[in-house]
């Protein structure tokens, strides 16, 4: 079904008249039109009108999306009720009983729907329309069976005069009111329509086979002008007769009004193409003003609001959210499923690696008895280990305990050549890089065995010496020795 596009049915008993109206905008345009009839079938008319309707639909090939329904008086009751209240949602929760006690009879079995005519500080007038459930529950049950589902179920007369104020242009007069009749061939329609406002009066009335109609109009005419409001006097007829039956000149006379007749079919606009035949011009208006009530929801006098409410697009909407809560449900448990299953395997995982190196931390790390709680720190342990073996093989250890064990070696060897050659030292200067030596002695035969025995005592520390200088300072034979760079001895 195309979006956009308004079904309108104007439902009797034995017939049903059917137009399809564009999506809503200026012109609103007549899309299509027909009708079919239940004539012949004794029995279950109600589903054999829905038939057709939906086998005719087919054979057009007429697209929509939602379908609202005008049903005929004869499905009706219409009654002015008193309501103690002037809220629209105050009223809706005690119209029916005081329904129920105006009519003084049990309304159980009926649908209750109404509008408000006046308000005022003692409550509100308003027009009640029942129908009976079983007349309701046949019309949607056999159109749901189609796939169909009537979005409101307004009385006739409420679908004609939604027709009325959105096609019909009546003289500009803030001061008074019109009144529209429109006659089928059995049925009589009064709506009075103030200068821009809503549909003040509606009234309907049935026509008889041998009554004489202008007569009855001009009595029902009467009628109701008298119950328009006094500061908006009905002073203007506009009449249409599908008979043709009615004179405008006689009514005139009888009534005293203004009389004019209009082309009732004429105002929602030129025969749509491939339309044989129109069907009747009330029946058109009927199914018109049900259609245009898609598009008024809230001011809709809608019987299914109490009889088989309408969920449409709210159920659709239901179900989608509960469809999709339990995707959702499923999908995040099987996600935290997946999630718990990668986490037990990665600390299984965590948990062996920290068994494996535990081991080989503490096979490394002498005096340690256990693992560091933090796993960082022990990494940090193994890298400053790993470190000091590098530099302990590059010949670049800083480490203390290795520079003091060289230092002792060295000044052991020193202390051993003293007394032989008469030694004085003067500085021994030990960097990261270097070793140097400064020192003298009386003669240069002392100084060249005391550069001697320093040889010596660093090539056991493991330690390459460079040249030698000396010199004379007074008396005395000095000398500076330099390792310029320290390094393992092969094969130690």
């Amino acid at each position: 079904m195309e979006s956009g596009n308004h079904l309108g049915i104007y439902w009797q008993t034995d017939r049903a008249t059917v137009v399809c109206l564009a999506p809503p905008g200026r012109d609103r345009k007549l899309l299509d039109c027909f009708w079919v009839s239940a004539d012949g079938e004794s029995q279950n008319k109600a589903q054999t009108l829905a038939d057709r309707i939906v086998e005719t639909c087919r054979q057009r090939k007429l697209k929509f999306s939602e379908v609202g329904v005008a049903l005929d008086c004869a499905g009706f009751m219409q009654h002015t009720v008193h309501s103690e209240f002037s809220d629209p949602k105050r009223i809706a929760a005690t119209i029916r009983f005081d329904t129920e006690e105006a009519l003084a009879t049990d309304i159980s079995d009926m649908a209750v729907a109404f509008r408000i005519t006046s308000s005022g500080p003692d409550g509100a007038h308003t027009d009640v329309f029942t129908a009976q459930r079983a007349v309701l529950s046949d019309l949607i049950l056999s159109l749901q069976s189609h796939g169909i589902d009537p979005v409101t179920v307004d009385p006739d007369v409420c679908c004609l005069a939604r027709y009325l104020l959105a096609y019909a242009r009546t003289p500009p007069a803030p001061e008074q009111s019109t009144l529209h009749a429109v006659l089928s061939d059995g049925r009589g329609y009064l709506v009075v329509v103030p200068e821009g406002r809503e549909a003040s009066i509606l009234r309907t009335f049935l026509i008889g086979a041998g009554q004489e109609r202008t007569a009855l109009l001009a009595r029902e005419a009467l009628v109701t002008t008298a119950l328009a409001e006094p500061a908006r006097p009905v002073r203007h007829v506009n009449v249409f007769d599908e008979a043709g039956a009615v004179a405008a000149g006689s009514l005139g006379t009888r009534t005293g009004l203004n009389v004019s007749a209009c082309d009732l079919a004429a105002l929602a606009g030129p025969r749509p193409q491939g339309a044989a035949e129109l069907p009747g011009a009330v029946g058109l208006a009927l199914a018109c003003g049900a259609a245009l009530g898609l598009t008024e929801k809230a001011n809709s006098v809608n019987l299914r609001n109490d009889h088989m409410p309408f969920l449409g697009r709210k159920r659709k909407m239901q179900n989608a959210i509960r469809f999709l809560s339990l995707s959702m449900t499923v999908l995040l448990l099987a996600a935290g499923v997946y999630f718990h299953s990668q986490l037990i395997r990665v600390n299984k995982q965590r948990e062996s690696l920290h068994d494996k190196l535990e081991t080989d931390y503490l096979a490394v790390m002498h005096g340690e008895k256990r693992l560091p709680a933090p796993m960082k720190k022990a990494v940090a342990n193994l890298a400053n280990a790993v470190r000091r073996l590098q530099a302990e093989k590059q010949g670049t250890d800083t480490n203390q305990e290795t520079v003091s064990a060289k230092l002792m070696l060295v000044l052991q060897g020193l202390n051993s050549c003293i007394g032989r050659t008469n030694l004085n030292l003067s500085s021994v200067t030990i960097t990261d890089k270097s070793i140097v030596i400064v020192g003298d002695t009386p003669s240069r035969q002392n100084t060249q065995d005391a550069v001697k025995a320093i040889r010596e005592i660093m090539k056991k520390a493991g330690i390459e010496v460079g040249p030698e200088t000396q010199r004379t300072e007074g008396d005395r034979d000095a000398f500076t020795i330099t390792a310029e760079r320290a390094k393992p001895v092969k094969g130690r």
